[in-house]
């Protein structure tokens, strides 16, 4: 039996999220939390995009951040929390509907299971057999993994500077004009 929820915020038991249609053709979401698995009723750009949005972000800039970090890259990774620790990572691109959004901190490890398939084992005990190559799933959990370290290294090393302050001018209000002086 599904379970079906009008919204959904990512937290750091999001162990994955993937596109799914509902029974007249919506774009909906299949969403994996800790042990459980319920339907949300928006796509899983929508739902990514609001948790940037409630973090003073969007889909688009925090890929546009991940570009800048890694250097032109398709299919990129994005930082949603730190502090959670959520980083996620598609497995093919977020235009595609059956593209699966993993939370790096939730993947143990994979194994091959052909030429272009590839079980992933998660936390929880969840397994998913996905049609990719072993090597490309690695790759773009590397590059998730990348851009973590990159962006927790800019975190810890934040810029400082100091401005001295400028002489300026003082504006006073008065009948008829207004006076200005220079400030010492």
């Amino acid at each position: 039996m599904n379970i079906f929820k009008e919204d959904y915020s990512l937290n750091e038991k999001t162990v994955l999220l993937t596109g799914e249609y509902g029974e007249f053709g919506e774009k909906w979401s299949r969403v994996v939390e800790g042990e459980d698995t319920f339907i949300v009723k928006k796509r899983p750009d929508e739902i990514i995009n609001k948790a940037l949005l409630c973090l003073g972000s969007d889909f688009h800039a925090a890929r546009r951040s991940s570009k800048q970090l890694l250097g032109e890259c398709h299919m990129c990774p994005i930082k949603i929390n730190d502090y959670l620790g959520i980083w996620l990572f598609p497995s093919k691109s977020f235009r595609n509907h059956h593209c699966i959004w993993f939370s790096l901190m939730h993947v143990k490890d994979e194994k091959s299971c052909g030429i272009r398939r590839t079980k992933i084992y998660l936390s929880f005990n969840h397994e998913i057999e996905i049609e990719i190559k072993e090597s490309s799933f690695k790759n773009k959990k590397l590059k998730a993994m990348e851009l973590r370290e990159r962006m927790m290294r800019y975190a810890q090393n934040p810029v400082a500077f100091y401005l001295e302050p400028k002489k300026g001018i003082q504006i006073i209000e008065g009948e008829g004009i207004n006076r200005y002086q220079l400030k010492k």
